[in-house]
């Protein structure tokens, strides 16, 4: 069993633009499955958007943004799960006052070799 606490993982700047702490994850535990993270995007700022070649799961911890998933968008808010399935451009907007923190689950675990940054 592996147990990991948020605090006690380094966090980096992701491709995307956001700040990442990955818990579990092939760079953290050589888990290749599955990953879990959680991401934090500062007030009035968004992701940049990006594309990846496995399914991605987006829960809302605290804050509210704008969802885009290719030329769809919605409202999001603490306790939203968002599916991004595979090869789809997303990107996340904060539209409020304090930071958008966000759970990211991937299947199998996120790989920077399998995400595109799109122009």
């Amino acid at each position: 069993m592996i147990v990991k606490r948020v605090e006690d993982c380094q966090p980096f700047k992701a491709v995307d633009g956001s700040t990442v702490v990955e818990l579990i994850g092939l760079a953290t535990t050589g888990t290749r499955e599955i990953s879990l993270a959680l991401a934090w995007v500062e007030p009035g700022k968004a992701t940049i958007p990006h594309k990846h070649e496995f399914t991605e799961i987006y829960l809302i911890a605290e804050g509210e943004g704008l969802m885009h998933l290719g030329a769809e968008k919605w409202k999001v808010s603490e306790g939203d799960a968002i599916l991004i399935p595979p090869r789809h451009i997303h990107h996340i907007e904060n539209l409020g006052s304090r930071k958008l923190a966000i759970w990211c689950i991937c299947t199998p675990a996120f790989t920077i070799e399998k995400t595109t940054i799109e122009k």
